[in-house]
């Protein structure tokens, strides 16, 4: 038998695909809010309803709570709460962040870059109207990607997906506010045709004003008594 050049040791190939399936589904919970804030994570309904093994399940759950979306208190595992503070210092990096990307965006996207943002913005308008969360979630992943893409810029989503589990479970709670949905898409419009226009100042403004707008709903359904809730970091 051939000596490991690094010392590594054979690695069990199909138990990371389930693993990684079992960690998305959990995660995809999160995010939506169907694993509520607080939820205890009882191992044994969880098995149950993912039809997967104790071992498996307990692999995921430890991964989650290395990402700080689970927490281990005196009731168990539980979903990490967002805490107002939390979530506000989020909604801070995302204005830096993308007020750059539709800046860099307006001033060198190209043709095919403008083209493919008409198909994201239509495609993010017909998810809001379906009002289904996971496809809006999609349908925002998409616009980034055509974003980062146009402005040559795909260090901006790299550090927004460290974010994007946080970001999707604000985005969720925000979403939940009476009328947020129709003024989103039509700041999304709006920024649509800035960017069209090759306005990036214009772009930046309306950006900025669409994160304010999402923090402001989003912080309005997190419970300002967090901090001292079970399940927050």
């Amino acid at each position: 038998m051939n000596k490991p050049l690094h010392g590594l040791g054979p690695v069990r190939q199909e138990a990371a695909p389930l693993r990684r399936k079992i960690t998305s589904a959990l995660r995809r919970a999160i995010e939506t809010g169907a694993l509520a804030p607080g939820s205890r994570l009882v191992e044994k309904d969880l098995c149950a309803e993912l039809d997967v093994s104790r071992t498996s399940l307990r692999e995921s759950l430890r991964e989650l709570e290395a990402e700080g979306l689970v927490t281990n208190g005196s009731k168990g595992l539980v979903v990490t709460a967002i805490s107002p503070q939390e979530a506000r210092n989020i909604y801070a990096v995302r204005g830096v962040l993308e007020g750059l990307l539709v800046e860099q965006f307006a001033r060198q996207a190209d043709g095919d870059a403008m083209a493919r943002l008409d198909v994201a913005v239509a495609d993010l308008a017909s998810a809001y109207e379906e009002a289904v969360i996971e496809r809006i979630i999609a349908a925002k992943a998409e616009l980034y990607e055509v974003l980062c893409a146009g402005a040559d810029n795909f260090i901006v989503l790299e550090l927004l997906s460290r974010l994007n589990t946080r970001i999707n479970r604000l985005r969720f709670a925000s979403l939940s506010q009476p009328l947020r949905a129709k003024a989103s898409i039509a700041e999304i419009h709006a920024l649509a045709d800035a960017l069209k226009r090759r306005d990036a100042a214009e772009a930046r403004r309306i950006a900025l004003g669409h994160i304010d707008a999402a923090a402001a709903a989003a912080l309005g359904a997190v419970p300002k008594n967090t901090a001292s809730e079970e399940g927050t970091p």
